[in-house]
């Protein structure tokens, strides 16, 4: 058992960790309930991304993207969770403002809330898309995601304007904007793809794009959870044990992005939430989803309509979640239920994944990874014993590894990945 000396240590050894973990302003009511009646916009340029190809002159060969960011007014905290939405409208139509609702929404309960300008298929120009240019498309705009993400956190180092906590950061959407977050949270280099995926994601920078400055890149674009109204995935099987969260809502009469797969607007094959959801808790995985049955694509989203009440039990879970994951770590901690006074990582050094041996008479635990500088790089709800951690996205170095089990019971140890 870990000594109350040696445990005082652990905390001091942690506590610039936890500080990013446990958001300060958690009080059991923000984040997860309205607690602010008005909110304020601001409209900011992000980052400056490369227009498609065969966009004829005099059109520039660059365009600056715009977000709407909405914060609670009246606010005093001084990290607040952010989340990143984009809007639908299949990559060709569409206008950030179709999220201000959604904005609005998360402000009033104290959240930063960002609706994003990202580029479209310029059909007017080039023709109507087939499946390789949304392809394109997707990339594009998952990079633009990406920049947005990395914007918060540049500003935090900077100027901090918006005071974003930026350990929490969510990104999310509807339809097209769906789409983009799915991939922005769970396609990664350690993903098996398809020829003509990869070949757009280098003509477009890797995984991360070259959206934004050389300051801007230089900033992590890793997300803590995902927001899906009506999106999919192009292949369920990029979703791994030990990746973020996601929080859906799917219609089962969805003609456009299918509930299950399909050719998402008569384009390209998606796998749906209907998947999804199954695949990721089978993983392991924390998912819900609001299955909305004889639901559409877009009408069961009005107001008034008769699945008002499940879209509503969908946001409502989703804040739920996200104050879950803002406010993981806080409480008492204690000395660990295990007998172990360390943590057993299998393998250690590691290269693309680790696991964490422990009693399992212990139960599921909640597992926080943190790099050399404090900063909280990937979150595991649900953990259990013997459970395989995805960790080709970090870089080399050296991580602090902290497995909360039950109420205020935590253990401690170091990740040397490779």
């Amino acid at each position: 058992m870990l000594s109350k000396k040696i445990l005082i240590l652990c905390l001091a050894l942690y506590s610039a960790s936890l500080s990013m973990a446990q958001n300060a302003a958690c009080d059991g009511a923000r984040f997860k309930e309205p607690v602010f009646s008005t909110v304020k916009k601001t409209t900011v340029n992000y980052a400056r991304a490369f227009t498609y190809e065969g966009i004829p002159e005099p059109l520039p060969d660059t365009v600056l993207l715009k977000m709407d960011i909405y914060e609670p007014m009246g606010d005093n905290a001084v990290a607040r969770p952010v989340v990143i939405l984009a809007h639908g409208g299949s990559f060709v139509t569409g206008d950030k403002n179709d999220m201000k609702t959604d904005c609005e929404r998360f402000a009033k309960a104290g959240y930063v809330a960002a609706t994003i300008q990202y580029r479209l298929y310029p059909a007017l120009i080039l023709g109507f898309p087939d499946s390789t240019d949304i392809i394109q498309a997707v990339v594009k705009a998952i990079g633009d995601m990406k920049a947005a993400v990395r914007y918060f956190r540049q500003d935090a180092a900077t100027a901090n304007l918006f005071k974003a906590d930026t350990a929490h950061i969510f990104v999310g959407g509807y339809s097209a904007g769906a789409v983009t977050a799915l991939h922005c949270g769970y396609l990664d280099t350690s993903d098996d793809v398809n020829t003509f995926v990869q070949v757009a994601i280098n003509a477009n920078g890797g995984i991360h794009g070259n959206t934004g400055s050389v300051a801007n890149q230089s900033y992590s674009s890793r997300v803590s959870a995902v927001y899906n109204r009506s999106g999919g995935l192009q292949r369920r099987h990029w979703m791994d044990a030990g990746e973020v969260p996601v929080v859906s809502i799917h219609g089962t009469s969805d003609n456009t992005v299918f509930y299950e797969s399909g050719l998402a607007a008569g384009i390209a094959y998606l796998e749906g939430s209907g998947l999804l959801h199954p695949y990721a808790t089978g993983k392991g995985m924390d998912s819900y989803l609001e299955v909305v049955t004889g639901g559409d694509h877009v009408n069961m989203y009005f107001a008034g309509s008769p699945f008002e009440p499940q879209v509503n039990q969908f946001f409502n879970t989703a804040l739920a979640k996200f104050e879950d994951i803002t406010c993981a770590t806080s409480g008492v901690y204690d000395t660990p239920k295990s007998s172990n006074n360390a943590l057993n990582i299998v393998p250690n050094p590691a290269h693309d994944a680790f696991s964490i041996q422990y009693n399992p008479e212990d139960g599921a635990a909640s597992l926080h990874i943190f790099d050399a500088m404090g900063r909280q790089v990937k979150t595991v709800l649900n953990y259990n014993t013997g459970q395989s951690v995805a960790i080709a996205d970090l870089v080399a170095g050296h991580y602090n590894i902290l497995l909360q089990v039950g109420t205020g019971k935590f253990t401690a140890g170091t990740l040397v990945k490779q």
